[in-house]
């Protein structure tokens, strides 16, 4: 339960980033109304979020090949792929990601699968959330930070990683920000991915290279 309520930032940005896909998943390519594969434009503002060092310090390798991209004026959305690795990076106005947070606690709810100090943090969330709607971007990232310390963060956290399913039989990992107003995710997945310390910084150090450009970017 705990690690459901942070997952659900990493999940309800990429499912506002993609414009509806699979939340949790990287392997649908955004659409447009008609349900057509959307254009790809390696000019996507996301797409410059991370230098190619800084993908390669990342994922171990050269990933170059822009494979899907998206956004709005507020989203923006870039994928990477390569033989045996793929990279997202999708980033929006906090405020926006906030909107769709009450809908996923409501979903958690629903489940009914809650007890004890579960139950407690959802309804924390759930208190946490209302008027969510009408969050400024500061307020939007303050209850990121509070999901991310209610899902086991430290106190004051503006950064969380959490591992995601990829396919039925690889999983990556999904690190998000959110400072400056804005709220930034990047997903990725190699083969025999473990998350380690050294892998968490290496998560850590793109995020924020990411944040920088897309914070000034706004």
């Amino acid at each position: 339960m705990r690690r459901a309520l942070t997952l659900a930032g990493a999940a309800v940005l990429l499912l506002s980033g993609c414009g509806g896909s699979n939340a949790d998943s990287a392997s649908p390519t955004p659409t447009t109304a008609s349900g057509s594969p959307a254009a790809i434009d390696p000019a996507e503002p996301a797409c410059g979020f991370l230098t190619p060092p800084e993908r390669e310090a990342l994922i171990g390798s050269a990933i170059d090949e822009v494979v899907a991209t998206g956004g709005s004026n507020d989203s923006s959305l870039c994928r990477w792929q390569a033989a045996t690795a793929l990279l997202q990076v999708t980033t929006l106005p906090a405020r926006e990601w906030a909107k769709t947070l009450p809908d996923v606690v409501a979903q958690l709810e629903k489940s009914g699968t809650t007890s004890g100090d579960d139950a407690k943090d959802l309804a924390r969330a759930k208190k946490l959330l209302t008027g969510a709607d009408s969050f400024s971007d500061a307020e939007a990232c303050a209850a990121f930070t509070t999901l991310a310390e209610i899902g086991g963060a430290d106190k004051g956290a503006t950064t969380t990683i959490a591992t995601v399913p990829i396919t039925e039989t690889e999983s990556g990992l999904s690190g998000q920000i959110c400072s400056g107003g804005e709220l930034t995710s990047i997903l990725y997945s190699v083969p025999d991915l473990e998350r380690t310390t050294k892998v968490e910084a290496a998560v850590q150090k793109a995020l924020k290279a990411a944040q920088a450009r897309a914070v000034a970017a706004r």
